[in-house]
């Protein structure tokens, strides 16, 4: 990576692509460029290059575009919370929908269906975890800057529950009274690093985790009379100890300082219970309208593998509809929740298995007369395993979800190379006012 001091002239954005970036093209010469929106023209400076592709950031808007509009959040651009808060919603979807059928152009005849708009635009995500920092010798909580860990504190976040900052700013003030040190990542001295929030849109509990750095936090008695007093719809207060440096998050161990460390969440007619630390989709609205879609795509009386199962969302969700339902989870805690939801909704036919799916898949599929595998695998998506067992075992029906369809799309092209065929392709919008997109797409043995 090479860091350049030159200036573009009047580049005119021709698009968006994944990751946000609106680009352009000086003499030919790709350029991508943070919060620009298409039809702009710009004045751009060149802040490194890669290979033979520029990236860079706005100087000057000559002319701006149509689809732009005012951001209204004092620090967009800056934070890296948003990337498309200056573009109106129905806008923000006409471009995700270009840039999922331009990642999915090699494949010809693929029909992709319109994407299916959050009912929030505002203030969805029910989980957050913001990091601390301090400036100018006082505390800070905010989110990073993009492509930094240098955080942005602001008043009011567009993207979350209004509570969430109202909660910030009490925590606040018990690291000023408390005197608790911030911890700093180049020295890896202090105690706090972030706080962390879960919000149940049925029953609207929520839980706070505190995350630091050593088992040691000052005064916690009087932390959770201030937020408890202040915030009666606080149902758990978390402490939870990572030591470690570097980039996670939450650690194993944790001391509950107040209440539970679990809400109940409500999702169709299925009740779950949520630990702090089990994955759920962020977008409750968006959550239910993806599972239905999944369920109106299997058949009656099959037998489905959910793999990367989490706390048994989908594979519970579609139980009524499957004869059996094979859910294959390695996060201890998420199995546990699992479990124990099933439970709680009466239901019989899930297995829930703690493993990694690559070591587990090959077991269920020459055991069972797989019908349907469903997939929603973390952001670099499949391995080779998984994805050659698939195939090995002729499964029928594959359903693939994924958040980076930059992955999606390279082990879409695997399978198709080993006879599959792409049925049907369905976007989610689960993440307004960012690039990010929920892609399902699902594929068929030819």
């Amino acid at each position: 990576m090479k860091k350049l001091i030159r200036i573009i002239k009047n580049l005119h954005i021709d698009k968006l692509v994944f990751k946000g970036y609106g680009l352009g093209f000086d003499n030919s010469v790709p350029v991508f460029v943070l919060n620009a929106v298409p039809e702009d023209i710009l004045d751009v400076v060149i802040d490194y290059q890669k290979k033979d592709v520029l990236f860079g950031s706005i100087r000057k808007i000559i002319k701006p575009s149509q689809f732009r509009k005012e951001a209204e959040c004092e620090v967009f651009g800056r934070c890296g919370g948003c990337d498309w808060l200056h573009i109106s919603y129905p806008d923000q979807l006409r471009f995700k929908q270009d840039i999922i059928k331009e990642i999915f152009q090699k494949f010809q005849n693929v029909n992709i269906e319109s994407i299916i708009a959050s009912s929030k635009h505002f203030f969805y995500r029910n989980k957050s975890f913001l990091p601390l920092s301090e400036r100018f010798d006082q505390p800070v909580i905010g989110m990073f800057e993009r492509n930094s860990h240098r955080v942005i504190s602001h008043k009011n976040c567009l993207i979350q529950p209004e509570i969430f900052m109202q909660i910030s700013r009490q925590f606040l003030k018990y690291i000023k009274l408390t005197k608790t040190t911030i911890y700093n990542e180049r020295t890896g001295k202090g105690t706090l690093r972030h706080i962390g929030f879960r919000i149940s849109g049925s029953s609207k509990e929520i839980l706070v985790v505190v995350v630091t750095k050593s088992s040691k936090l000052p005064f916690t008695k009087q932390l959770v009379r201030i937020l408890s007093e202040n915030f009666p719809q606080i149902s758990g207060i978390i402490q939870n100890i990572n030591p470690d440096p570097g980039n996670r998050i939450l650690s194993k161990k944790e001391k509950i300082l107040f209440g539970k460390d679990h809400l109940f969440e409500k999702i169709g007619n299925l009740i779950f219970r949520l630990n702090y630390r089990s994955f759920f989709q962020v977008n409750n609205g968006i959550a239910e309208k993806l599972y239905s879609f999944i369920k109106d795509n299997i058949k009656e009386n099959s037998v489905v593998i959910d793999a990367f199962s989490g706390i048994g969302t989908i594979g519970l969700f579609i139980s009524n509809k499957a004869k059996q339902v094979f859910c294959i989870e390695n996060n201890e805690q998420a199995v546990i929740d699992a479990e124990f939801n099933a439970k709680l909704n009466n239901i019989k036919n899930c297995m829930f298995i703690r493993n990694y799916v690559e070591d587990e898949i090959q077991v269920l599929c020459s055991q069972n007369q797989i019908d349907t595998i469903i997939f929603d695998p973390p952001r670099k998506g499949l391995n080779e395993k998984i994805i050659n067992v698939i195939s090995e075992n002729k499964i029928g029906q594959i359903i693939y979800i994924s958040c980076n369809p930059s992955t999606q799309v390279r082990d879409v092209g695997k399978f198709i190379d080993l006879g599959y065929q792409i049925g049907k392709m369905q976007p989610f919008d689960m993440f307004p006012q960012t690039y990010h997109i929920e892609n399902v797409v699902i594929l068929k043995k030819n």
